[in-house]
């Protein structure tokens, strides 16, 4: 055999362990949200801004605020998006098409992995009934701002711009 196609075979092999490897590493990207993921999620952000945001892929408000964080996350990066989705084990494919069109493809993702969703909103909030969208901001020492509704463009700027604000 030739040095060519040795080292031809070895690119392969190599290229093919890569593309094996990302589409393994995407297929864990996505994680169940079940009782107690609200808290693991806190708990694994302490001490850093980020906003986990609840949504459906029937809510026409819901796209409309995940294209909102989207295009701001370009410019705030620093400010990691939670995306959860309420609508019980969606796939996802389905999952990853949304968030990639509304350029989210690096968010957390969760998805709802419970037939009894009333369980987990009550995990979540007492009060929620599953209204949505819904979306909590948390800064840096851990202050949370629960939004229920859209929130409005200029109201999230201003949250995102505070959070590169150094602490006083």
């Amino acid at each position: 055999m030739k040095d060519t196609d040795l080292t031809i075979r070895k690119l392969f092999l190599v290229f093919s362990l890569l593309f094996t490897s990302v589409v393994l590493a995407n297929e864990a990207e996505i994680k169940p949200f079940i009782k107690g993921s609200f808290e693991q999620i806190q708990q694994d952000h302490k001490g850093k801004s980020y906003i986990i945001t609840f949504w459906s892929e029937s809510c026409a408000f819901c796209m409309k605020e995940l294209a909102l964080f989207g295009r701001l996350s370009k410019t705030y990066p620093d400010v990691e998006i939670v995306s959860i989705t309420t609508d019980p084990f969606l796939e996802q494919q389905k999952v990853d098409h949304i968030l990639s069109s509304k350029e989210l493809i690096n968010a957390n993702k969760w998805v709802f992995a419970d037939n009894y969703v009333e369980r987990l909103y009550f995990d979540v909030d007492k009060q929620w009934r599953g209204e949505l969208p819904l979306s909590y901001f948390f800064d840096r020492n851990n202050k949370m701002i629960k939004q229920v509704g859209a929130i409005k463009e200029n109201e999230l700027i201003d949250w995102l711009a505070k959070q590169n604000q150094p602490n006083i």
